[in-house]
């Protein structure tokens, strides 16, 4: 399953954005997926909450998931189609010469967390 391999990116990717704005918690990981990955959520969350429990900051984080649906236009007929089903292909004139513009997102929309104590 890649969904374990997307979290640990996910969470190397938010451990450095956590450093960077000092960030002594996370609360909230807010994630972007579009449905061309055929990402399954209940895994990516079982992932999330796994590995989690082992990366310091990150223990009581919630996984936030924004899913986009898979929109395609034909370059043919210049028709927008919300596709339901993986048919790459434009319904009105069946080419198939087509491209996706949207639902192939993956990124970490954003972080919410709690600041570091400053002493000075």
């Amino acid at each position: 399953m890649h969904e374990g391999v997307i979290v640990k990116s996910l969470f190397d990717i938010a451990e450095k954005s956590r450093r960077e704005a000092c960030l002594q918690e996370i609360k909230t990981v807010k994630v972007v997926i579009g449905k061309f990955h055929q990402i399954v959520e209940e895994v990516l969350r079982m992932y999330f909450d796994l590995m989690k429990k082992d990366l310091p900051g990150f223990e009581k984080a919630v996984l936030e998931i924004e899913e986009r649906e898979l929109k395609i236009k034909c370059k043919k007929c210049q028709e927008v189609i919300l596709l339901k089903e993986a048919d790459f292909s434009c319904p009105s004139c069946r080419s198939i010469d087509i491209e996706v513009i949207q639902g192939n997102e993956l990124y970490i929309e954003s972080l919410k967390g709690k600041q570091k104590n400053k002493l000075m």
